[in-house]
């Protein structure tokens, strides 16, 4: 485990919260509380499929728990460091505690903002400007003890790209352009912060159910509450690394009710359709695809004889697809020895500045075919992870990579063997 160094700041939202933020690490762990409630224990290992939940390094993440959380939903739960970039004060509105701002990183660079090293989502902001690789702590930040819960919500990956629900005007690096506030939808004192297009009353008023009314004005007297909608991912905070049993189910029920409004105030925008149906080609450039990605991508359609879709119409036709991040290149058509299919890669993070991307590959299932658990079925053997739902086995790899042969036809060959030797091709 890597050393805090000197220069490394620290804060909390609420006074009890200083001492574990001086420490750095949570005064306890969440083992037996997963096991009693049969999660899978992960320490500080990244969770599949997570990466937008999950911090850039394991030195800021605790106690992972993977499964079926309390309020029904399959997700992962997490004691997190928060990390907030520092700008001659922690860049977030508020009041905080105990705060102790060091310099010596390199979060901000004068005049030639490099915003590609903010973990989970920053680099969605800027292309990278500096290769040096980077290490724990050495940013001009401070770290903020928090409790967090993610769950994956397909639907909203377009309507609601990425969004903050909370009560604080500014959190970097999640000041998004377009604002609103929710006191006349019922939730006083609530603030809505999207990217890109401003989001309808419409959905507004179907996101803030009286259910999840009843969640925000119960959080409303926690130090901090807030949501974030990621690329497809929701992920629910509260201050300080929580240990309490009831507390945490309570967090995780709660983030089970916001991720069902969440998905009822989205699929209204969506247009479901058969996996037979064509898409239309790509109408226009992807906002997170590179040109060089965008070239490669065709270079593979046309070496595996498919047609180019487009990536946006597949989650508008395909809403609920078990594939975390969001589509940055499709196509069907034949992928061998007669089997009509798709294969499509998404990125939870900006593709332009991760460069990773997920493969996978979807094949029609036959009628009736028993649907998968939540979390799908994984064949480490195989190298993906097996789910069936509304009539589509979708098959995802494990891996992420660059532009790699091996995660292109390799992967077609890879889930087409699967798919025979687990009799899934439909007849």
């Amino acid at each position: 485990m890597a050393k805090r160094p000197r220069s490394h700041g620290f804060a909390a939202f609420a006074p009890e919260d200083v001492a574990d933020a001086r420490a750095g690490r949570p005064p306890g762990d969440l083992r037996s509380y997963g096991e009693e409630r049969g999660l899978e224990w992960l320490d500080r290992a990244r969770p599949l499929g997570f990466t937008a939940a999950s911090p850039g390094f394991d030195e800021y993440r605790f106690s992972v728990l993977r499964g079926m959380l309390p309020g029904g939903r399959h997700g992962v739960l997490m004691h997190q460091l928060l990390e907030v970039p520092v700008t001659g004060s922690p860049n977030v509105s508020g009041r905080l505690y105990g705060s102790v701002v060091r310099s010596g990183g390199s979060w901000w660079r004068p005049r030639l903002p490099n915003r590609t090293d903010i973990p989970i989502i920053g680099d969605f902001l800027d292309p990278p400007t500096d290769d040096s690789p980077r290490e724990p702590f050495d940013t001009d930040a401070v770290w903020i003890p928090t409790t967090a819960v993610a769950c994956l919500v397909p639907e909203s990956v377009l309507p609601l790209f990425l969004t903050r629900l909370d009560r604080r005007d500014k959190l970097a690096p999640y000041d998004f352009d377009q604002r609103r506030d929710l006191s006349a939808h019922g939730a006083p004192d609530w603030r809505l912060r999207t990217h890109g297009r401003p989001v309808s009353d419409a959905l507004v008023d179907r996101l803030l159910t009286p259910a999840v009314q009843e969640v925000l004005g119960r959080r409303s007297h926690d130090p901090y509450f807030g949501l974030l909608v990621l690329r497809g991912t929701l992920v629910v905070r509260r201050n300080g690394f929580v240990l309490d049993p009831t507390e945490l189910d309570r967090l995780a029920v709660d983030t089970c009710t916001l991720a069902d409004a969440l998905r009822g105030a989205c699929l209204p925008e969506l247009a479901p359709r058969p996996l037979t149906e064509p898409l239309p080609s790509p109408r226009s450039e992807h906002p997170e695809v590179t040109p060089a990605w965008r070239d490669g991508y065709i270079r593979v359609a046309t070496r595996l004889g498919l047609a180019m879709e487009d990536p946006d119409e597949l989650h508008r036709a395909f809403p609920s697809l078990p594939l975390p991040g969001r589509v940055v290149a499709a196509m069907a058509g034949d992928l061998g020895g007669g089997v009509h299919g798709r294969l499509v890669y998404a990125a939870e993070l900006n593709l332009a500045a991760s460069e990773r991307a997920r493969g996978a590959v979807l094949l029609a299932a036959a009628p009736g075919s028993p649907e998968t658990p939540a979390s799908g079925v994984r064949h480490d053997d195989w190298r993906l992870v097996h789910h069936t739902r509304a009539g589509t086995h979708v098959l995802v790899s494990t891996m992420t990579a660059g532009f790699y042969p091996e995660e292109q036809e390799g992967l077609v060959e890879r889930a087409l063997a699967f798919a025979r030797a687990g009799g899934l091709l439909s007849r």
